[in-house]
């Protein structure tokens, strides 16, 4: 894809073990030439890989198969909600993925509130409330989608996010981006975590298979029954260090709950 250049050491981020660490959803002749064009920018300078279809989009590439994928390759995706957002069943469709990705791979949602009142999204008024006049007509025969759009857009400005509403965008961009990178750093540790979790359960498995194995057959020579008690020590203390991993995950999930 061409985005930016893989991250250097000198971003003070870490290369993220996704394709992309943000996709930007956005409706594209609302925010596209300022907040948005902004943003990208901004999030490019500071070597974060943010994935926007215009820059993004190879030549040739399905639109349609390429935006879902680079979706579920995005650590935190970016929903900046305008006016027209909701006039866009590309936006919608993206909005619904989104929340997918959320519930069954944990990522991050950051929403950015543009020139609308959060409360307009939540409830479908204004022009939320016109566009999907339009879907109840234009889509009578499929009610279920509909209700899938209103659902996820109730859910969606229900997050913690940015209200842009009487502030300066630039302040904003500055905001999103250190917070984009201090939730980059904090899913990074966390995934590194769990890899040495799982690294260490798999080893301490194989450790019991072999002890089990060896007191089963009741060996009686001085140095191997020597050399299972070091083993035993051994597992003890992987055991030790199991718990205080699964105890460190434990609170970063706390913190980060109490944070959200």
């Amino acid at each position: 894809m061409a985005v930016s250049p893989p991250p250097s050491s000198s971003s003070g981020v870490d290369p993220s073990p996704c394709e992309y660490d943000v996709f930007i959803s956005f409706r594209g002749d609302d925010t596209r030439k300022t907040f948005t064009g902004h943003l990208y920018a901004a999030l490019l300078r500071d070597e974060i890989k943010a994935y926007i279809d215009e820059k993004s989009l190879e030549k040739g590439e399905d639109i349609s198969r390429a935006l879902p994928k680079a979706i579920e390759e995005s650590a935190i995706s970016i929903i900046v909600f305008s006016p027209n957002y909701a006039s866009s069943t590309w936006c919608l469709n993206e909005l619904v993925h989104i929340l997918k990705c959320k519930k069954e791979k944990d990522q991050i949602v950051l929403p950015i509130f543009h020139s609308v009142d959060p409360s307009d999204i939540r409830k479908q008024k204004r022009n939320y409330e016109e566009a999907f006049v339009e879907y109840e007509k234009r889509f009578s025969n499929e009610t279920d989608k509909v209700n899938e759009w209103r659902r996820a857009l109730t859910e969606a400005s229900g997050f913690s996010g940015w209200d842009l509403r009487g502030k300066s965008e630039a302040d904003i961009v500055k905001e999103v981006v250190k917070d984009v990178k201090e939730k980059l750093k904090y899913s990074r540790s966390n995934g590194a975590l769990e890899d040495l979790r799982k690294k260490l359960e798999e080893k301490l498995e194989l450790a019991n298979n072999v002890l089990e194995d060896a007191e089963e057959k009741q060996l009686t020579d001085e140095k191997v029954r020597d050399w299972l008690l070091e083993m035993k020590e051994v597992k003890y203390r992987a055991d030790e260090l199991l718990d205080k991993i699964n105890y460190e995950e434990l609170k970063r999930k706390q913190e980060a709950d109490s944070k959200s």
